[in-house]
């Protein structure tokens, strides 16, 4: 799913805990993996890029040249974040560097 709000719970399109549990369970029991991905770079509705909030930040290459790899920046005021060791984050156990 894109623009995850937490990335702490299931998507419930993918069903309940108890049945995801019993898939991964059984796969096991058939020599299986269970692979779960998560998208962790879109968060659009939570982060926008310095200067671009809301539009394409220009695609370049990190530090080439004079350019720098694109700040984020939060989209919620300062008393809707949560002190993390990075600083106020919208995410208490979740946080990013720039």
């Amino acid at each position: 799913q894109y623009a995850q709000h937490d990335f702490t719970l299931l998507d419930r399109r993918l069903g309940t805990l108890e049945e995801l549990r019993a898939l991964t369970t059984r796969a096991h029991e058939l020599g299986m993996y269970v692979v779960i991905d998560v998208v962790m770079n879109h968060m659009d509705n939570e982060f926008f890029f310095d200067g671009h909030e809301s539009s394409q930040a220009p695609f370049h290459m990190h530090g080439l040249g004079d350019q720098r790899e694109y700040g984020l920046t939060t989209r919620r005021a300062s008393d809707e974040l949560f002190d993390t060791p990075a600083g106020r984050q919208p995410y208490m156990d979740f946080w990013y560097n720039n």
